[in-house]
């Protein structure tokens, strides 16, 4: 009889290699780092919840056929602490002899101990299955932004991310956005001025650390970044050479004073992927403003990341297009827990939520 159980040892050859197969659709064997991460950050982290595991779904033969990722964040509520656990990597294969082996997964992770589960890549399948165990999607954090600096380029990139040959056509994409700016209808694609009296400066890992911490504790809930817990996601987070190298930037004022703070990785000529933007209310705007000049003086042909409902109201005049790529979704079972994040008043996505791990900007060959 097929049953759902915590992940273990045994498990991690079998689940790196059901990973590679379903979501990096490779008919190799997986990297033996890629198999080495999988046990590092599910079984080996030093923020693991025993209580939280990942699952595997093994079928009525013992083979592993399925597996949710799993990892939690400590998260505050005010001065509550809150068990979080957001789901990651939801996967599944022999659907025709076990179509209810994803379901059953999903099932066993929002029952488990935690306060609240969330999850920030749910595509339409696994947002319908949260929906149907009373999850809920959080629609100011389910969209995708992308910001074009330069068409050409930003086409030639994005087409490269599926075709590598296409990456030989820069020198003439380049040749075309040269002649591009000339024409006024192109003119919205530069970005605004920088606002009189605030200036990028290029963060450290501390004073970007201490920046997120200072500009996170206005949200009702934000994870508890103490215990070396921030320092943990910031050193895996800077680390993702599949995107490319990482900037960290502080937005100061004249007197020194940080309203804001932004982190993307970039290859030059490539598209840029904002990790976390986060500013002082009010003052997100000004902060994308001088985000988009940074990017575009280090190379970029464009940006994307993550929305928020803060951004979305600053996107207005900032020729931003907003795209469904995956869904942000919650389920808690005291409904409380979840107005502050149905509500926008948390921090979520980005340090806080999947997308700081290796798995999105690793390379694992």
């Amino acid at each position: 009889m097929s049953e759902v159980r915590p992940l273990s040892a045994d498990d991690i050859s079998a689940v790196s290699a059901l990973y590679y197969r379903i979501l990096r659709h490779s008919k190799s064997p997986p990297p033996p780092a890629l198999t080495a991460y999988f046990r590092a950050f599910y079984l080996d982290g030093p923020y693991r919840d025993p209580e939280i595991p990942a699952l595997v779904h093994v079928a009525d033969n013992g083979r592993v056929n399925g597996f949710v990722g799993v990892h939690s964040v400590p998260y505050l509520l005010g001065d509550r602490n809150l068990r979080a656990a957001f789901c990651g990597a939801l996967m599944s294969e022999d659907h025709e002899s076990d179509p209810l082996a994803g379901a059953r997964l999903l099932k066993a992770f929002v029952s488990g101990p935690q306060d609240v589960s969330l999850s920030e890549t749910a595509n339409l399948v696994s947002e319908t299955m949260w929906t149907k165990l009373r999850g809920r999607t959080i629609p100011g954090y389910s969209f995708e932004w992308f910001r074009v600096f330069r068409p050409g380029g930003f086409a030639a990139a994005l087409a490269g991310e599926k075709a590598s040959f296409i990456k030989s056509l820069a020198p003439l994409v380049r040749l075309v956005d040269r002649r591009l700016p000339a024409r006024s209808s192109l003119a919205r694609l530069a970005p605004m001025p920088a606002p009189a009296g605030l200036t990028v400066e290029e963060a450290t890992f501390e004073n970007f650390a201490d920046a997120v911490r200072k500009l996170s504790a206005g949200k009702l809930a934000h994870p508890d970044w103490g215990k070396g817990y921030l320092d943990h996601v910031l050193a895996n987070a800077v680390i993702k050479p599949a995107f490319g190298q990482a900037h960290m930037g502080l937005v100061k004022t004249k007197s020194g004073e940080p309203i804001g703070a932004f982190l993307y990785h970039l290859k030059r000529d490539g598209i840029g992927r904002v990790l976390q933007i986060m500013a002082t209310p009010g003052r997100l705007g000004p902060v994308l403003d001088l985000m988009f000049a940074h990017a575009l003086e280090n190379g970029a042909v464009g940006l994307r990341g993550r929305s928020s409902p803060d951004l979305i109201a600053s996107a207005t005049g900032r020729s931003m297009i907003m795209a469904t790529i995956s869904s942000t979704v919650i389920h808690a079972r005291d409904a409380a827990l979840a107005e502050p994040f149905l509500a926008a008043d948390c921090m979520l996505t980005g340090l806080a939520g999947e997308r700081w791990n290796r798995f999105f900007g690793g390379d694992f060959d």
